[in-house]
């Protein structure tokens, strides 16, 4: 009999391991915070475990992992998504962002923390504003966390009237605090707070920015987090300063690598798909923004040219669920075949392969021994889950984010049956209501609402 920490045992186990096999009557046993068996139950007798979670009627799999969010966001929710001629990342989030203070970012962060264990999200890939405040709200819900500081050298705001001065004084400014961020908080709470440095776009910092922002991050040995190819604005401005594409232009910058998580990639040529495949970066698709946008990647081009790629969820709507079946249900119309993006898949995009597309696969994305122990148990004893059989269809296609009823990260529980375990949400839920008015008040002048 071997002593551990947590058994966690499932009516059906989706560890997302090689061969990707479903384990009916299966378990995770847990020492410390790894994994030390990710399978079929064992005999009677084989562990002795302090606590017991799990049950027949419930799933378990791995935690699911959002390479490329901004977990903050959450403010513009409902404001950019209709009624703003598709320019709403311009006309009212650029302008809003300017106007919000490190206490209003510090409660969107403790509020995005908190929805993102509740949706089954263990991971996340963060860049956006306040880094030292998304971390300390990461380290006390117990959410693991890379996350980089939004750098730039032009004035956001005014881009709505199409100004692209680059103040360099801007970009250095954001670069240090960026810099900062990562020497203070990279590696934290046993390597569970990573740190990237994150230039916002390729046309939002000047070359000479972007060059110093890799040498940089190569001194620090950090990844980098970007969004590259998002909107025809920045697609048409890069051409007319460099006669390129963002990513041709990214490439001959340097910023492109191994080490760098793109997103978006939404007007990208062939040229532009040509120039992320031979640097070897990897690719955040965000499924449940494009069709909102009216414009899809070329997702099947993307992964043909074999660019790593994972599946995150961008910001303000957070169910994995969902972001699953936006991919599946998109891709299936573009490509008038049925067969296309099968559940199996679905879920490792999520998962496994959106380990992969952050570097972090050697510890996280799929249920095995060694693995770092972040998983979640889905209760699948709901009408909308009946009858269940198991198949990876019926878990994708039916399941919801509040199904999730116990989340795991690092070994810890951090949501149990509908409620944090580290952290009192009342207390995040009042400061957010505080602060609704005003937001309101100054979306509606943005022209965003009513």
């Amino acid at each position: 009999m071997r002593d551990i920490d947590l058994l966690v045992t499932a009516g059906f186990l989706y560890p997302m391991s090689p061969g990707f096999p479903v384990w009916r009557d299966g378990e995770v046993a847990v020492a410390g915070n790894r994994i030390v068996h990710a399978g079929p139950r064992q005999p009677d007798g084989t562990w002795r475990a302090k606590r017991r979670l799990g049950g027949p009627g419930m799933a378990v799999l791995p935690g699911f992992v959002n390479c490329h969010t901004h977990t903050a966001s959450i403010v513009f929710r409902g404001r950019t998504d209709d009624n703003t001629r598709g320019l709403g990342l311009y006309d009212v989030a650029f302008r809003m962002e300017k106007s919000i203070g490190r206490e209003e970012w510090r409660d969107l962060s403790w509020a995005g923390a908190a929805e993102m264990i509740r949706s089954g999200f263990t991971t996340v890939n963060d860049l956006w504003y306040a880094p030292d405040l998304l971390a300390e709200a990461c380290v006390a819900t117990g959410l693991r966390a890379t996350i980089a500081n939004k750098i730039f050298d032009v004035r956001l705001e005014r881009l709505s009237a199409e100004d692209y001065t680059h103040y360099p004084e801007i970009g250095e400014a954001r670069l240090r605090e960026g810099i900062d961020f990562a020497e203070r908080w990279h590696g934290r709470e046993d390597g569970r707070i990573l740190a990237r440095l994150g230039p916002h776009a390729s046309d939002t910092c000047a070359p000479a920015l972007h060059r110093t922002i890799r040498a940089e991050a190569d001194r620090l040995r950090l990844g980098l987090h970007v969004h590259t190819a998002q909107s025809r604005r920045e697609v048409e401005e890069i051409g007319r300063r460099h006669g390129r594409g963002p990513l041709e232009l990214l490439r001959e910058l340097g910023v492109l690598g191994p080490d760098t998580t793109i997103a978006h990639l939404t007007f990208a040529t062939d040229a532009d798909l040509d120039a992320v495949a031979s640097s070897g970066a990897h690719y955040a698709h965000c499924p449940t923004m494009y069709p909102r946008r009216g414009r899809y990647p070329r997702f099947q081009a993307i992964v043909d040219r074999g660019i790593q790629t994972g599946f995150a969820t961008d910001w303000m709507q957070n169910d994995p669920f969902e972001t699953m079946r936006y991919a599946i249900s998109a891709l299936r119309l573009i490509a008038g075949d049925a067969d296309v993006m099968p559940c199996r898949e679905a879920l490792a995009r999520i998962t496994i392969e959106a380990a992969k597309t952050m570097g972090l696969e050697h510890e996280i994305g799929s249920l095995e021994a060694g693995k770092k122990a972040d998983l979640i148990v889905v209760d699948l004893d709901r009408p909308h889950l009946q009858p269940f059989y198991g198949d990876y269809a019926a878990l994708v296609f039916y399941a919801r984010a509040d199904d999730v009823a116990t989340s795991v990260v690092d070994g810890r529980i951090v949501y149990d049956q509908g409620r944090l375990a580290l952290v009192d949400e009342a207390p995040i839920r009042a400061a957010l209501a505080r602060h609704v008015p005003i937001w309101h008040s100054r979306l509606v002048e943005l022209g965003a609402g009513i």
